[in-house]
């Protein structure tokens, strides 16, 4: 498998750059991309819906934070260029391991599953059983609900403190995407992040050709409890002022 990279804008993938790029399928994260956060509006899903037809290619689209906001998904406006993926990970418990495919009604679900067989990928009893069960019962809805409070109120505080960086994020998302001020570049402020126990991920890290990524960081804001996020966040804008000393 070969990566090529696509271009994005403010509403997210490029579709005119499918027709240059001669790929045979595109993997796209509607709603809330991870790591620029953006989320495609419904103009960009119709004209990324007649790209895919007119080129004869399928979407896969992941689907692992769409719980954080209202949106329909691509797959509404490509039922039948769309594969949509999506885990219980992000909204329910990382350690149930349980992940969920949907394919189009014709096409490739025989090849889907085939390859799900032979790679082994089967969900565990237990997992199966208490996922389905909390989805019956309410709740996940219950935790989806709870996890949007949680990520808004979160986005508030680093907000707040990051007021005046560049700073890109969704007010729903759990990370956001910050461009360094000059003379940082992302491995060496990740680096200094470290020296201070705070771990951020440079821009590298999601790029296909990592030597010429930008210069910022994604900054993940769901694992911390919300008084250590907020003094970690700071502890990053102390760093990114050049103000080493007595930062903890």
């Amino acid at each position: 498998m070969t990566l090529v990279p696509l271009p994005m804008d403010e509403h997210g993938l490029v579709p005119e750059a499918l027709r240059e790029a001669r790929v045979r399928a595109v993997y796209v994260q509607p709603t809330l991309h991870n790591p620029l956060g953006v989320t495609m509006p419904p103009a960009r899903h119709a004209a990324l819906a007649a790209v895919l037809g007119e080129l004869d290619i399928y979407a896969i689209e992941d689907a692992v934070y769409a719980f954080l906001r209202d949106d329909p998904p691509l797959a509404a406006s490509a039922p039948a260029r769309t594969l949509v993926v999506d885990s219980l990970s992000k909204r329910l418990s990382p350690g149930l391991t349980l992940g969920f495919v949907v394919t189009p009604a014709r096409g490739v679900g025989d090849r889907v599953a085939a390859a799900l067989r032979s790679g082994g990928w089967a969900a565990g009893g237990f997992a199966l059983a208490a996922a389905t069960g909390w989805m019956a019962d309410g709740t996940v809805a219950d935790l989806v609900r709870a996890k949007r409070r949680d990520a808004a109120e979160r986005q508030r505080i680093v907000g707040k403190i990051l007021d005046g960086y560049s700073v890109r994020a969704d007010p729903n998302a759990y990370h956001c995407w910050w461009e360094l001020p000059e003379p940082w570049r992302a491995e060496t402020f990740v680096a200094a992040a470290a020296r201070h126990g705070i771990a951020v991920t440079p821009a590298a890290a999601f790029a296909v050709s990592p030597a010429h990524s930008p210069n910022a960081v994604r900054l993940a804001l769901a694992a911390p409890p919300v008084d250590a996020l907020s003094a970690a966040s700071e502890v990053l804008a102390a760093v990114a002022r050049g103000e080493y000393a007595g930062v903890e």
